[in-house]
């Protein structure tokens, strides 16, 4: 009876100490597993990252090569709705006026291949261009020739230069919105306060800095435009695109590349 209950005892031994041996293995399979689920799962994690990363590097360079290639688009069909407005202005018939009683001085053109002087400091000069000046422009550069004030001659050249380039098509037009925005933008630093002030503290959008650009780009001139776009943003001023004066600069300066090559 006692050998029995000794064999017995032998045998509840073994089987706990088995038992314990299982357990502990198969805790020990769990821990494994955790541990390679946890960095499998980490490694997914880190891809999804790696992706979300890529993606949102890629969305980003493709909205930046969208919004230039809106803005060359506007630039294009701006360009040539003006070039189909100019075309029909042409084809109007020309209204002839009654001679004047008095003989007309010869005119003294200047040549299409030179751009007219302009002193910016003395601002009681004659016009460089005059007599080839169009009737639509003889009063604001009479004007201009007399006035002083910043802001007056400020609103004046907008007038003068805004026309000019609507015809920009023809070489007189084009010339006098060149020589125009010229010594619109050497005086632009005495317009600056005046302007501000009239504007609420802040400057406005000037046309002539982004069209002037625009003709000197159209001419092969891109160092000179180059130079409007950074006096531009030297004035911290917008041309009310998307990608503002520095869109604009990098535009010029892709051309330039292109045209080099």
């Amino acid at each position: 009876m006692a050998q029995n209950l000794f064999f017995l005892l032998i045998v509840v031994i073994v089987i706990v100490v088995l038992a314990r041996r299982l357990l502990k293995m198969n805790a020990s399979g769990h821990a494994e597993s955790d541990a390679s689920a946890a960095k499998i799962q980490a490694e997914v994690n880190e891809k999804e990252a790696e992706i979300k990363e890529d993606s949102a590097r890629l969305a980003k360079e493709a909205k930046s090569v969208t919004e230039d290639a809106v803005e060359t688009g506007k630039e294009a069909v701006e360009s040539g709705k003006e070039a189909v407005a100019s075309k029909v202005s042409e084809k109007k018939p020309a209204v002839k006026k009654p001679a004047a009683k008095k003989s007309p001085a010869p005119k003294t053109g200047v040549p299409k291949d030179v751009d007219p002087v302009i002193d910016s400091a003395n601002k009681s000069q004659p016009s460089p261009i005059g007599a080839e000046v169009p009737d639509e422009l003889t009063q604001p550069v009479a004007e201009l020739e007399k006035t002083k004030d910043p802001l007056a001659r400020h609103r004046l050249y907008q007038q003068i230069t805004e026309n000019s380039y609507k015809n920009r098509n023809d070489a007189g037009w084009r010339q006098i919105s060149k020589t125009f925005s010229k010594q619109h933008i050497a005086e632009f630093p005495d317009i600056v306060k005046p302007l501000k002030k009239a504007n609420g503290g802040s400057l406005p959008q000037v046309l002539t800095f982004q069209n002037y650009a625009t003709l000197l780009a159209e001419d092969g001139q891109y160092t000179d435009a180059i130079a409007v776009c950074e006096r531009a943003l030297e004035f911290g001023l917008d041309d009310k695109t998307k990608t503002g004066f520095s869109g604009r600069l990098e535009r010029i300066r892709k051309q330039q590349e292109k045209a080099a090559q």
